[in-house]
């Protein structure tokens, strides 16, 4: 089924449709096959997404990719009036929160007889985590691209100058645990002599917007979000409500983590070297990396709970336009931009995310590196040990009302975490229950 643009979609698409369909069927040189490829990012991201065009029609002489620059902020519409007017590019990256809504729409091109008629495509190269983000309903739709588990980025120095152990060293030792974190975190927490915050241990712990924390947290202590059908949640239970409850007391109660007024001036970030701790995906690095030069800081594993120290994966999907007329070649730059050979390049080199390729993570290439993070073998842990989000067709939506609830707590207003969870699950439960609107 298709998805039909209501009045207000309509209404905001109008205001730029100019700019949103000028330029889409960019003339093609005379004997090459034209693809169009769309994918969003910062200014540096581009660059790069326009040099992997570059280098793809030079191999491939027959064939050219004309790739559109979208900002971030306007991509999600841009796409969305793009399916519905059946006018999308050939190829374009999807954030998997949406893919699989979009998949159920008929928006994209069933990759499965493509796959398994190309010789050179084994699923056995690829993270089984990143295959199965790009399967729905067991259906190959989606290529893994910009993928990664969540992790501990910590400063060392801070570490060193509160006498505590190398968190990266404990994990090895089994003594990583959020025990262990809770008491490190209020060890490097420190105040100026004005009794104003000087340093946190590690912020913030949890943004209702996204999941890293949370999960994390949730799975180690033995809860869940939902039901293996996706269809009711169990956040609820008194394992979950345990974990919420902790990650809440990190702020109000041990005073180790920034609140949101004190986290919006971006005093207290990570590369200020006012935070001992953050949990982020690999793509942080390349950032750090580039801004980080008063102190020293590596990567390390999420604590562990009663039930290990499970973390959450996550991609985006490079899929292909299920109208396009010119699905082989059109394979033949997903193929491209998921080969060795770029996945060396992006993942290796430039350690913009984490390789879907087992053999590039495991590459000593990969593992070995002059420069920070040095604990490489902590991204391939975080895949090793990770979790998908239970992300559906209805996420946005229940999310929403999740997010609602949750705030309460993060931000204070309330405290108790099981009576917050109760309603929240009331909400998303009546969400999931309801049928699709559109």
């Amino acid at each position: 089924m298709k998805l039909t643009p209501n009045v207000t979609q309509i209404g905001l698409a109008s205001l730029t449709a100019l700019t949103v369909l000028g330029g889409c069927s960019p003339t093609s040189t005379p004997g090459k096959v034209p693809l169009r490829y769309m994918a969003w990012g910062n200014p540096e991201q581009l660059a790069l997404e326009q040099r992997l065009c570059d280098e793809f029609n030079a191999k491939h002489p027959n064939i050219e990719v004309k790739f559109l620059r979208v900002p971030g902020s306007e991509y999600s519409l841009k796409m969305m009036l793009m399916l519905a007017s059946h006018s999308a590019p050939d190829v374009m990256r999807v954030d998997h929160y949406n893919f699989p809504s979009l998949v159920e729409k008929g928006y994209f091109h069933d990759l499965t007889d493509l796959a398994k008629a190309d010789a050179s495509f084994h699923r056995s190269d690829f993270f089984p985590q990143a295959i199965q983000e790009g399967l729905y309903k067991g259906r190959l739709y989606g290529l893994n691209v910009l993928f990664g588990g969540v992790i501990i980025y910590y400063n060392k120095a801070m570490f060193r100058q509160a006498h505590l152990e190398d968190p990266a060293q404990l994990a090895r030792q089994g003594k990583w645990t959020w025990d262990q974190f809770r008491k490190d975190a209020i060890q490097m927490s420190a105040q100026n002599s004005d009794g104003h915050p000087k340093q946190f241990g590690f912020g913030p712990p949890v943004s209702s917007a996204t999941f890293p924390v949370l999960a994390c947290a949730l799975w180690g202590n033995g809860g869940d979000m939902l039901d293996p059908s996706l269809t009711h949640a169990v956040f609820d239970s008194p394992k979950a409500a345990a974990a919420f409850q902790m990650l809440a007391d990190f702020r109000w109660k041990d005073h180790c983590s920034p609140t949101q007024a004190q986290g919006e001036n971006s005093l207290f970030t990570f590369e200020s070297g006012k935070l001992g701790m953050v949990f982020d995906f690999m793509g942080m690095t390349p950032r750090y990396r580039k801004v980080i030069h008063k102190f020293d800081w590596d990567v390390c594993p999420v604590p562990s709970g009663p039930y290990g120290h499970p973390t959450l994966c996550k991609g985006n999907q490079l899929v292909m336009y299920s109208e396009t007329k010119h699905p082989q070649e059109a394979w033949e730059f997903q193929r491209f931009v998921t080969s060795k050979e770029t996945e060396e390049d992006l993942y290796v080199q430039r350690r913009r995310c984490f390789p879907t390729r087992v053999g590039v993570a495991h590459s000593k290439e990969y593992l070995e590196s002059n420069l920070p993070p040095f604990n490489n073998w902590v991204f391939v842990d975080a895949i090793e040990h990770s979790r998908p989000l239970p992300i559906n067709d209805r996420w946005a939506e229940w999310t929403n009302e999740f997010n609602s609830e949750i705030d309460n707590l993060i931000a204070g207003r309330e405290r108790d975490a099981a009576k917050v969870l109760k309603r929240a699950k009331k909400r998303v439960d009546k969400v999931l229950s309801e049928e699709p609107g559109f």
